[in-house]
């Protein structure tokens, strides 16, 4: 399995770029072939995007973090700067985030 990062990483292209989750997508859309971003199938896009869908009944901070990072593409210090936190904040709501993520892919997975 890959790091939970970079995971998040490829879903945040996954779901930023799609149109609506009623119709499966014809990736890549809009990559180019120079372009070296991470992206997800839709089965694998599915699968973080109910794991990060999870998050939000238990840790709504958590999930816009996890939202403003990894879909928004905003960076630590911005998200802090704006909620006028230490950045070192931020980083620990999403590597609590994150571990979450992780664990509930991992749950997921082994389910199917």
């Amino acid at each position: 399995m890959k790091h939970v990062k970079d995971l998040l990483e490829a879903w945040g292209n996954w779901s930023s770029s799609r149109i609506g989750t009623e119709f499966k997508a014809c990736w890549p859309l809009c990559q180019q072939e120079s372009d070296s971003r991470p992206w997800l199938s839709d089965e694998e896009g599915r699968v973080v995007d109910q794991a990060v869908g999870s998050l939000k009944q238990y840790d709504i901070d958590g999930y816009k973090m996890i939202c403003l990072h990894y879909r928004n593409h905003m960076a630590c210090r911005v998200i802090a700067r704006n909620l006028k936190k230490h950045h070192s904040y931020v980083y620990g709501m999403l590597e609590r985030a994150e571990a979450y993520i992780a664990g509930r892919v991992h749950d997921l997975l082994e389910a199917a």
